[in-house]
């Protein structure tokens, strides 16, 4: 894996941890365990160079959006769609821009 994706990857990885912690600390419990899940699926594209983490976090992403977009919609409306969709769509979407040149070198 290049110098340059591993380093995505670690800053992918603390910005998740950070998210989980805050999610957790307002008591989002659906959205800790579905970012549990997706930071597995990021250490195993990180550490085990596996294909099967990127599409872990590709579903989680998806989980992510669907809850985010129902626990906030009854205080932001359809401004909590969008911001779910950025906040989901951020992590996954630039990983998959900097594995894209390396997928068939994953296991």
């Amino acid at each position: 894996m290049k110098k340059a994706s591993k380093i995505w990857l670690w800053i992918a990885l603390v910005l998740c941890v950070c998210t989980t912690c805050l999610n957790l600390s307002e008591g989002r419990w659906l959205s800790v365990a579905i970012a549990v899940v997706s930071i597995a699926g990021l250490c195993l594209l990180l550490f085990r160079h596996q294909k099967l983490g990127f599409l872990i976090m590709c579903v989680c992403a998806v989980g992510s959006f669907v809850v985010g977009s129902v626990q906030n919609f009854a205080d932001l409306g359809a401004v909590s769609i969008l911001m779910s969709f950025i906040g989901s769509a951020l992590v996954p979407g630039i990983t998959g821009l900097f594995i894209k040149s390396q997928w068939n070198e994953l296991k």
